[in-house]
């Protein structure tokens, strides 16, 4: 989608349903549960995770470490095609297959929205990230992102801690 495209986001009820829409721009007039996100984690052959992070620039989490990738869940989307679509919006990867690993309802789980959440094996070099949102990249082991969540917390988006919980007992 083009940036100056206007984008939709389906509005969902408490059990994950459409009941609505609204555009990107009106976000903030809604609750967070009441919109669909996907999260990805891509390990490399090091089995480290990608860590992007987030730009100064962006409205939501600046500076803060994010999942390898993430993003909305854009009207009349499924989970699935808006996690290949943010993949490549964000770092350029295509032609590849995701592994569904994790689904959460805020009203059932310690998450604040519904997301999904994948994991891919890649073990290409990113260079095509999307250098605006992205302020710079790092791959991680799981020990050193969990060292980095209790010693600076507030770097990492709210979410992060609940899918790494529940992942990998973080």
């Amino acid at each position: 989608m083009m940036k100056d495209e206007l984008e939709y986001f389906d509005i969902v009820n408490d059990n994950d349903e459409v009941v609505g829409k609204l555009k990107e721009s009106e976000q903030k007039n809604i609750k967070q549960n009441q919109l669909r996100f996907i999260n990805i984690l891509i390990f490399n052959d090091e089995n480290k995770i990608l860590v992007p992070k987030r730009s100064s620039n962006r409205k939501i989490f600046p500076n803060c470490y994010d999942f390898s990738v993430g993003g909305h869940v854009n009207s009349g989307e499924n989970y699935e095609q808006a996690a290949y679509r943010e993949l490549e919006e964000e770092l350029g990867i295509k032609n590849v297959k995701l592994n569904k690993v994790a689904y959460f309802n805020p009203y059932i789980s310690e998450s604040n929205t519904f997301q999904t959440v994948y994991t891919l094996k890649y073990e290409k070099a990113i260079i095509n990230y999307d250098k605006d949102g992205i302020e710079n990249i790092f791959y991680l082991t799981k020990e050193e992102i969990k060292e980095l969540m209790n010693d600076k917390p507030k770097l990492f988006k709210t979410d992060y801690f609940v899918v790494m919980k529940y992942l990998f007992n973080m």
